[in-house]
């Protein structure tokens, strides 16, 4: 790797991971980068995650005694590389895999007014992953505040200067929508977002699993087409959180980000009337959906106030 690429380093959070993958998402991104930060969030298998990193000093391990979110998990990582003297991390989901050249790719598109560069995502619960590399769309697109589609984390390489300039991810919306805050918050602040097709991210989002129903849906570079409906098949926990966050972010941004800041909030019904459909433990999670809706109108949120429209 040149000088510029040895700011890099790559951070993954862990919470109760599948070691298998684990170890695969590890061994996609080591030779990629100089370090690799891995903050966990108080696994059950904290113990199998150390011995496969124990042989590798280029991987530090952060310990939490509590799940404190992916938010949190997040700063700690971005606070961990500064302190260690890198510029940018890319950033990883612990079931996320790394396709060859992808960091060489994304460090391709970095200036001083980029805030994150991000691959082409790939699920593979969506596509034959044997055949990733025929995804590619060999595309740039910049991520604009009325787009539809944001960066999500895994696979962003992002700024620290950026992250710091911003006020990082926000703590208070502990999962769910903290990627997407954090986006908002970047681009009113002048940053560009830019997303690649000329790399691959192999992904995972939830337990997706195809149902007959096929909607109309915008891709990664905001075109509209036509696509098989996946479930994601997420948690009570996690559909309280994709509830109680839509309506935080609405009112964190309320007047000041356009008609798009609502767009989370009035996605919530459809939501749980997909959940009610097509997946199991339906009672329960429509309790939390509620629950997440009650609680976001009840949260006070402090509107977010644009520091600086001009980067550095």
């Amino acid at each position: 790797m040149g000088s510029f690429c040895k700011k890099i380093c790559a951070g993954i959070v862990t919470f109760n991971p599948e070691i298998s993958r684990l170890s695969e998402n590890i061994d996609a991104i080591r030779n990629q980068v100089d370090a690799i930060f891995i903050v966990d969030n108080n696994s059950n298998n904290i113990n199998i995650i150390k011995k496969i990193i124990s042989k590798d000093s280029g991987i530090k391990l952060i310990c939490n005694n509590q799940n404190r979110g992916i938010a949190t998990a997040l700063n700690q990582l971005m606070k961990a590389a500064e302190d260690w003297k890198y510029s940018y991390v890319i950033t990883l989901d612990q079931d996320s895999v790394s396709t060859p050249g992808m960091v060489s790719e994304l460090v391709s598109h970095i200036d001083m007014k980029t805030g994150i560069v991000s691959p082409q995502i790939v699920d593979r619960n969506m596509v034959d992953i044997s055949n990733w590399d025929s995804c590619r769309d060999n595309k740039v697109y910049e991520v604009h505040q009325a787009a539809r589609k944001g960066i999500i984390t895994s696979g962003a390489l992002t700024s620290i200067e950026a992250w710091k300039h911003v006020g990082g991810f926000d703590d208070s919306f502990f999962i769910d929508y903290v990627d997407y805050d954090f986006n908002k918050r970047l681009l009113l602040e002048g940053y560009r977002l830019i997303r690649t097709g000329r790399t691959i991210l192999i992904h995972e989002c939830g337990n997706m699993q195809a149902t007959p129903l096929v909607v109309l849906r915008r891709s990664q570079n905001n075109k509209w087409h036509f696509e098989r409906f996946y479930s994601f098949g997420h948690s009570p926990f996690r559909c309280y959180y994709k509830a109680r966050n839509r309506i935080l972010f609405s009112k964190k941004y309320a007047g000041i980000a356009g008609p798009m800041q609502f767009e989370g909030a009035i996605q919530i019904i459809p939501q749980i009337i997909l959940t009610l459909l097509f997946e199991k433990n339906r009672k329960e999670k429509f309790k939390s959906f509620i629950r997440g809706i009650i609680d976001g109108c009840k949260q006070h949120v402090d509107k977010y106030v644009v520091m600086n429209n001009e980067c550095e």
